[in-house]
């Protein structure tokens, strides 16, 4: 129908049902598309346990502790303002924890940490579903007092 201007429209005007029935399939298709999509998007973004130790072991290296004594599951690290840290893993998390301080959890669902000294660094290992991951960690040595 050909309307001349400046004349109303009628305000009966509406969708047809077959218009209806597209814009809600079209919707539906969208969202079906999303659930799918969804799941797969958290897998693509978790990182895995490789990179996530190299990540802790970076953080610790930077935060630039100096280490105490160690032994074959953990380090003892005094911090730059003096305090006494240990690198250990217990209940299953690695932890960092402070003398009466408290604790950093640093990674989870880890089952054993395994310290070796080699001269200017420390070669690490953790086991997580049975995987051994293993990284380096150079610190320095503390000075005796």
């Amino acid at each position: 129908m050909l309307w001349k201007r400046g004349t109303i429209m009628p305000a009966n005007r509406a969708f047809t049902l077959l218009e209806s029935l597209i814009a809600l399939s079209l919707a539906a298709l969208v969202m079906t598309t999303i659930q799918f999509l969804i799941p797969h998007l958290s897998q693509v973004t978790k990182p895995d346990y490789n990179t996530s130790f190299q990540t802790t072991l970076h953080q610790l290296e930077i935060q630039k502790y100096r280490v105490k004594d160690n032994d074959n599951h953990a380090i003892n690290m005094i911090s730059t303002d003096g305090k006494t840290m240990t690198l250990v893993v217990k209940n299953h998390k690695l932890q960092l924890i402070a003398s009466g301080n408290g604790q950093i959890i640093l990674m989870e669902n880890i089952n054993d940490l395994t310290v070796m000294a080699c001269g200017s660094h420390f070669k690490l290992s953790i086991k997580i579903n049975n995987q051994t991951i293993r990284g380096i960690l150079f610190l320095q040595k503390a000075i005796a007092p």
